[in-house]
């Protein structure tokens, strides 16, 4: 049996805020249980080192697997984020077990866009 630790390093507080809405809102797609791209809608965060992000993602189900000798649905996440410092593209997958319809992981990647653009 694994013992606890505690972390090594701070979680990243985009990377952070990133989980914390897939984690509240895709449930009520997987309720749904409908087909194809769905969005989760957007919304305004502030992340834990106080910067308001703008977060905008779909999910879409991407295939029925095994994972860990459990029954699984894994779906895709993609979209962009944005705060006043720059714009993301957010790419990453869940996996949800089809028995519980608990995650059994969420993992999320960010890509950098750049700065916003100065003209608006």
């Amino acid at each position: 049996m694994a013992s606890w630790r505690p972390a090594i390093r701070e979680t990243d507080p985009l990377r952070a805020a990133l989980l914390d809405y897939l984690r509240a809102r895709a449930a009520r797609v997987f309720l749904e249980a409908s087909a194809g791209v769905q969005p989760l809608g957007r919304a305004t965060t502030v992340t834990s080192d106080g910067q308001q992000l703008v977060i905008d993602l779909t999910v879409a189900p991407e295939r029925a697997a095994t994972v860990a000798n459990r029954a699984a649905l894994i779906f895709a996440v993609a979209g962009h984020a944005a705060n006043r410092e720059a714009g993301y593209q957010v790419q990453g997958r869940i996996v949800l077990d089809r028995k519980t319809l608990a995650f059994l992981s969420i993992e999320v990647s960010v890509e950098f866009l750049g700065p916003p653009s100065s003209q608006y």
